[in-house]
């Protein structure tokens, strides 16, 4: 039952990955790069911690302890995505690096092991199959095996930094957390936060288990066996919460407005005037303005609460409202102009432009046909 779990959350991982890196992704952000690689991570460690309890291992031995390095990257890699998430973040900073420390020290120590030739290390590897136990009182690294029993500190040190950048940001932003968007974004920090502190709480119990010698009915082997499921099921739990919610993937990289693109936007509105142009699309925006096309989308919906086509006729509209001021309907007529202005025919004007004056009315806008939100 144990092993259809980690099977299950293996294949989970690498769906999600494959969803936030490949799957119709007009945009990848930085944030789901950092998350598909976390995915990753995962998958490999639950891939080779398989590969070792059911004996396969022994078909590739180069394998053997590669994940032990792995494992203290994903601290920092979960880490650095919930701050990627809430800073609006697009790649790591200098600093960063140093969060990568351990995981070199950890590449050092079994770099002797992992030059080993051949066919010593398939004697070993024959020898941990035997006696699963070996795998971790064994000595194969420069320094003894209990390196390992440090990476729960770093996980709870990780996790507590994450549960902090969360709770400030929610101080900081109680205007901002209001929006539905931002709720659910926090929503899915929480349970993606929580879900990596269970595992550190199942992997501290099994430390304190194995220190104390308290594991008197059990061998070793299902001490790590039953210490590791609540692992698997956390981790199954975080990346089908993805495959069953994409909803979140679709939106996970913008928690914040995005003042510079957004006055790119209106910049190019300005200067090119391509709303003049009849059945304008929001692809020939995204590729004028360099601009992703979920981002632009994004924006458009969340900065100027607007979807595309609305957003296009406010131009149109306030150009004809401007042009009619200007006593231009007395040489021409509402037709030409609408169709000069972009729409398609007057009828498609007086929709549009009826449809703007009762939004406007409903924000107590008063004194101007358009506006543009600060």
């Amino acid at each position: 039952m144990g092993d259809f779990i980690f099977i299950g959350s293996f294949f989970c991982c690498i769906i999600s990955a494959y969803l936030l890196l490949i799957k119709s992704r007009e945009f990848i952000s930085f944030s789901d790069k950092l998350l598909a690689i976390l995915f990753i991570f995962y998958a490999y460690c639950t891939l080779s911690y398989l590969l070792v309890t059911s004996g396969w291992i022994i078909y590739i031995p180069y394998i053997y302890k590669t994940a032990q390095p792995i494992n203290f990257l994903i601290p920092p890699f979960a880490y650095l995505y919930v701050r990627s998430i809430l800073n609006n973040e697009k790649t790591f900073r200098k600093l960063d690096l140093l969060h990568f420390v351990p995981f070199v020290l950890i590449l050092i120590n079994y770099l002797p092991f992992y030059l080993m030739n051949y066919a010593d290390k398939s004697k070993l590897v024959n020898l941990v199959i035997n006696n699963v136990e070996l795998n971790i009182i064994q000595q194969d690294g420069i320094v003894s095996e209990k390196i390992q029993f440090s990476r729960p500190i770093q996980c709870l040190v990780y996790i507590i930094l994450q549960w902090k950048l969360i709770l400030t940001f929610e101080k900081n932003n109680q205007d901002l957390i209001k929006e539905s968007h931002t709720r659910l974004i926090l929503n899915w920090l929480k349970v993606f936060t929580t879900s990596i502190a269970l595992t550190v709480i199942s992997f501290i119990v099994f430390i304190f288990i194995f220190i104390y010698g308290l594991n008197i009915f059990l061998q070793l082997d299902d001490l790590v066996f039953y210490s590791t499921i609540p692992v698997a099921l956390c981790l199954f739990y975080l990346s089908s919460y993805l495959v069953v919610n994409p909803n979140v993937l679709v939106g996970l990289p913008y928690i914040h407005y995005y003042e510079e693109e957004a006055n790119i936007i209106l910049d190019y509105f300005a200067k090119t005037k391509p709303y003049l142009k009849q059945n304008l699309t929001i692809n020939e925006i995204s590729l004028e303005v360099n601009i992703p096309l979920k981002l632009l989308s994004f924006i458009i919906n969340q900065h100027f609460k607007l979807n595309f086509n609305d957003f296009v006729n406010k131009f149109r509209i306030d150009l004809i409202v401007e042009r009619m001021q200007n006593g231009d309907l007395d040489s021409f007529t509402l037709s030409s102009i609408s169709e000069e202005a972009g729409f398609s025919n007057k009828t498609t004007f007086l929709s549009a432009f009826y449809a703007r004056v009762f939004y406007l009315t409903m924000l107590g806008t008063k004194n101007r046909y358009f506006f543009l939100p600060n």
